[in-house]
């Protein structure tokens, strides 16, 4: 009897263990960090299930788990902690620093990652947080005053229009300063200029860069030059911009909405007439729509992001529509492949006004005296220019349509711990369509047909196709011994551009019709370029005693660019690094509370610029003569062209300061741009046209130093500053006996290459005041360098709980800039200021140019924001945030024009950005907007 009451309470037990392992029960608990500070956004998950969620602001969570599964909690920077769930309904976890995690990983080549300590070379990072506080929805907004080492100018406050990128110093001049862009891998169309077949509207010249999305964007490193880009291929020597998408998180599927809403207000700091804002500009109006959603499994996650952005510009005539979604996903797909994938789509319809260099142009009309004295005009008279103004904008027509498709894939094969292999493959497609519709009415309106005129109409029609692929295949493995690390990196790289362009013009049509077919009179243009680069390369950064590291890399790099009297180009890099803080013996000494940390780095590396394709091919053209084909030389060709080589060496220190609360990074570069592509002016007696050639040497050399602090780092108080200040240093060295030719600007004052001057620097006949009190005429006169050679960055970023309040800023001077806008007024005979009386009306202005040259030295703030984390106060929300920021809120500039604004170079397609020109274009406008973000 007593044998089967033991039996059956034996049982009994059984079944109430079972049921009790298999019965879910709610767990809460709290996650602190080492310190016992409260972790927000912590990933929990119930192992081999899909259930999951996150910690709230406080490190709080709740969790539906049955008894003996397993809880993971995860957190960057922090070491996975693994629960089994018990009797106790309440789990608190204690989290560590994982110092492996910690360590920065930078993608040095295509898909592998290697610690930044390890490396020899700087790059910039700006990463999610920082990202998502930013209102611009352009990567060169974004960048602007955020990366310590770039200068990024707007040239323009009209719609998705070109920017000047350049760090360390114009190293070619032959090509655009713009970095090579890369999202996940695959590369994309960067053309930051206008098309070689493109609408030109006078100086706001298109940028594939407005386009590119910038939501669900997890990080962006900037990646400068030399050593550092040696392994990306053929025209990386302007740098890369490097940008790695979400692919989501483990966890429970967060979701949320965001609601933006703006004002657009014009920056009129810098008109010299007011009444010119009170003819053109209007006040705008702004909103943009986000959401997203992201989570997923230990094997399977996944982002989803969409915008929708609309705003009716800060004129009365300029409107943006812009429509985007991207998706990111990533697979365990087995226990050895992995799998990362991402999709993204950009439509941007905007539409543009004339400026700067054309008669069209409203705002220069104004601003360049063509309408006269604008201040002197009676209400009378200004009222009849302002009704003519707003007539011609009304008739103005020139639309814009850009539609882009990006997609990458890539794959991850653990072969074992040590080595893994990565194959990436994907694809960029851009179109464009622009239309530009110049009516009867409108010539009429403007003064270049008479009245009643019906049949002078014109209509432009140019059409973009632009397809990139990218496939890169490459090894990583990793050793380590007890002294020594090896990680070895082993890859070949192929991507080809195809470049298509085609162009309609129809003319003496009329008015109501945008087909070509009604039009009496049409010509048709096309343009073509292609190229395909094959690379391969290498990388070996061996360690020693882990705080000694030496890198040895290089790349075989081959283009169709080349002359077909070329081989292919190898492109070495080496560099050292040696982090004197890690050693044992220093973290013991007393000196390691005041300077934690000291890196000590330097590198020498090689990248190249290739030249425009098809430029080493000899060519004809085919006109007509009498009615008939005729033939003639055109390009004389040059078989043995090769790309531009730019060879870097630098040298750096990276110290930080009671316990890395204050930072400090120096670094010196030298880089010379050897067999430098210029193409000049062939001698009239030669009867041929200019041919690009290597010929040239250019040098620039500079510091670099960035300095950063946490000031304030308390409990509920987190202050931090950062300042940067950079110098350059650029000389052509070499021309190989060619005679001066200019690049931008105008022959009378223009941008010119000169060997023993800047490249693109300033060039014109200046008047000197002579001790007699008279002038003398100095032709082909230095006037100065039309970039900065100093300039810099300023962040401010302050916490208190849940309020965050941040700034940006930057600077630039040193350098020189020619008021056009001034020389056309004082053309025009109705501006004279600072003009010496002795030379009005006496020579011509083109003698004295000097008169219009002026520093263009500024300080720009670029963002002041603020926003507050309501957190899940406000149910059934897990956290609400609002925010409100203010884009260019204040200038201070050296000059009274903007010395931003310039279209100088930007008309060619990737021709050099010379800048140096401020001309009848409007400055980029003030924006004060408001954001609400709400998260499921």
């Amino acid at each position: 009897m007593r044998l089967k009451l033991c039996s059956i309470l034996t049982l009994f037990a059984v079944l109430c263990t079972g049921l009790s392992f298999g019965q879910e029960k709610t767990i809460t608990g709290t996650v602190v960090d080492q310190y016992g500070m409260p972790l927000p956004g912590v990933n929990i998950l119930v192992e081999n299930t899909t259930t999951g969620t996150q910690t709230d602001f406080d490190g709080k969570y709740s969790i539906q788990a049955s008894q003996g599964s397993t809880l993971i909690f995860t957190y960057i920077g922090q070491q996975t902690v693994r629960k089994q769930v018990g009797a106790s309904n309440t789990i608190d976890v204690s989290m560590k620093e994982d110092a492996e995690a910690l360590e920065e990983v930078i993608v040095t080549g295509q898909g592998s990652g290697i610690q930044k300590r390890k490396l020899s070379t700087t790059v910039d990072v700006l990463k999610e947080e920082d990202i998502d506080k930013l209102p611009a929805n352009q990567i060169d907004q974004l960048l602007q005053s955020t990366t310590p080492s770039a200068q990024i100018r707007l040239s323009s406050g009209q719609p998705g229009t070109a920017s000047i990128i350049r760090t360390r110093g114009p190293i070619s001049a032959a090509s655009s300063a713009t970095p090579v862009i890369i999202v996940d891998g695959v590369r994309v169309d960067n053309l930051n200029s206008n098309p070689a077949n493109g609408i030109g509207t006078g100086g706001a010249n298109t940028s594939a860069l407005a386009d590119i999305p910038t939501e669900s964007i997890e990080r962006i490193e900037y990646i400068k030059g030399g050593a550092a880009t040696t392994l990306y291929g053929a025209d990386a020597a302007n740098g890369v911009i490097q940008i790695i998408t979400k692919k989501g998180k483990a966890g429970k599927a967060t979701v949320f909405f965001e609601n933006r809403l703006g004002i657009i207000k014009a920056t009129d700091d810098f008109l010299k007439y007011e009444r010119t804002g009170e003819a053109i500009f209007e006040t705008g109006f702004s909103q943009e729509y986000r959401i997203g959603i992201n989570g997923g499994n230990e094997k399977f996650t996944y982002n989803f992001g969409g915008s929708l952005y609309a705003d009716d510009g800060f004129n009365d005539l300029n409107k943006q529509i812009k429509r985007s979604f991207t998706f990111g996903l990533g697979a365990q797909v087995t226990d050895q492949l992995k799998y990362q994938g991402s999709f993204s789509y950009v439509g941007f319809d905007s539409n543009l006004d004339f400026n700067a260099n054309t008669s069209f142009s409203r705002f220069s009309a104004f601003e360049g005296g063509g309408r006269g004295n604008l201040d002197e005009l009676s209400d009378a008279d200004w009222q009849v220019e302002k009704d003519r103004a707003q007539l011609i904008g009304e008739l103005v027509d020139i639309r814009r349509v850009n539609n882009r498709f990006t997609a990458s894939n890539k794959f991850i094969y653990s072969f074992s711990d040590n080595l893994e292999a990565n194959a990436t493959v994907g694809v960029d497609y851009r179109t464009s369509i622009d239309e530009e519709n110049d009516t009867n009415a409108l010539f009429i309106a403007l003064g270049s047909r008479p009245e009643g005129t019906t049949d002078q109409a014109s209509f432009t029609r140019f059409l973009r196709n632009n397809f990139t692929v990218t496939s890169d295949l490459n090894l990583t493995h990793r050793a380590y011994t007890d002294n020594f690390s090896f990680v070895t990196i082993l890859g070949a790289q192929f991507f080809r551009t195809a470049d298509r362009q085609n162009r309609l013009d129809g003319s003496g049509g009329v008015d109501g019709t945008t087909s070509i077919n009604t039009f009496p009179t049409k010509t048709a243009s096309d343009f073509v370029l292609e190229n395909a680069n094959y690379g391969l390369y290498f990388l070996e950064n061996i360690g020693f005693y882990n705080v000694a590291f030496l890198e040895l890399g290089g790349r075989l790099d081959a283009n169709t660019s080349a002359g077909k009297d070329t081989e292919a180009l190898f492109l070495p890099k080496i560099g050292l690094t040696y982090n004197v803080s890690d050693h044992d013996f220093y973290r013991e000494s007393g000196i390691y509370d005041v300077v934690s940390s000291i890196k000590l780095r330097a590198n020498y590396g090689e990248a190249t610029n290739f030249a425009q394709p098809f430029s080493q091919d000899r060519t004809f053209a085919l006109e007509s003569f009498l009615g008939a084909p005729a033939f003639r030389f055109d390009q004389p060709g040059n078989p043995g062209l090769i790309s531009e080589t730019v060879k870097t060496s630098e040298v750096g220190a990276e110290l930080g300061f009671f316990n890395n609360r204050l930072n400090f990074s120096g670094t010196y570069y030298k880089a010379i741009t050897e067999d430098a592509l210029f193409t000049p002016t062939q001698p009239p007696s030669s009867g041929l046209i200019p041919q690009v050639q290597n010929i040239g040497e250019i040098e620039n050399s500079g510091w670099e130093f960035a300095l950063s602090s946490r000031i304030i780092d308390t409990e509920k108080h987190q202050l931090q500053a950062s300042v940067s200040y950079n110098t350059n240093e650029n000389l052509v060295t070499s021309t190989g006996g060619a005679a001066p030719f200019v690049v931008g600007g105008f022959t009378v004052i223009g941008s010119w290459v000169e060997e023993g001057q800047s490249l693109g620097y300033l060039r014109g006949t200046a008047a000197v005041l002579q001790d007699d009190g008279s002038y003398a005429f100095e032709p082909n006169t230095a006037l100065g360098k039309t970039f900065a050679p100093n300039f810099g960055s300023m962040t401010l970023n302050y916490t208190w709980g849940d309020f965050n309040l941040y700034a940006s800023a930057d600077y630039q001077f040193g350098g020189k800039i020619v008021d056009l806008s001034f020389l056309l007024r004082h053309l025009r005979g109705v501006d004279d200021t600072g003009i010496p009386e002795e030379l009005i009306g006496t020579t011509s202005p083109f003698n004295y140019v000097n008169f219009f040259t002026f520093d263009n030295d500024f300080l720009k703030v670029r963002n002041i924001g603020a926003s507050y984390r309501f957190g899940d106060m406000l149910k059934p929300f897990s956290n609400v945030t609002f925010g409100i920021s203010v884009t260019n809120p204040f200038n201070w500039t050296a000059g009274s024009f903007d010395p931003e604004t310039t279209g100088s170079g930007i008309g060619a397609q990737n021709g050099f950005s010379s800048g140096g020109f401020a001309y009848g274009t409007e400055s980029v406008p003030r924006v004060f907007m408001s954001s609400l973000k709400f998260q499921f």
